[in-house]
């Protein structure tokens, strides 16, 4: 499995336990920009490093090295590619949380404008 991979089920698994890089990086005594690495590929991760992220965000070793489902279904029936959307939450997680929140506005206006030209 490629460190990617992992990366992406870091990912993942960080946001289904509702924390930020920060957040996690903290729990694990490294830097945030050691985590983002580690989340993006772009770092070796070590067995000992993987089994405390485990710990961390309980969840079991093996979780890591499952396969991705590189497509899911949204809300209106199409299909995004998870690879995309991990992307944009990495880019994401390493803004403050005032320039995530402009963000998340800008795509709430964004598709309040669309709904409104299809009307």
């Amino acid at each position: 499995m490629k460190y990617k991979e992992i990366g992406y089920r870091i990912t993942i698994a960080r946001e289904e336990a509702g924390l930020n890089q920060k957040e996690l990086a903290e729990i694990l005594g490294i830097s945030q920009a050691t985590l983002s690495n580690y989340e993006k590929g772009k770092r070796r991760l070590y067995l000992s490093q993987l089994q405390k992220i485990a710990d961390a965000l309980g969840k079991p070793l093996q979780y890591f090295s499952q396969p991705i489902d590189m497509e899911v279904k949204m809300p209106d029936g199409s299909y995004k590619e998870v690879k995309e959307l991990l992307r944009i939450m990495n880019e994401l997680s390493d803004l403050p949380g005032e320039d995530r929140k402009s963000v998340f506005d800008y795509i709430r206006w964004l598709k309040s404008r669309r709904e409104e030209q299809s009307q």
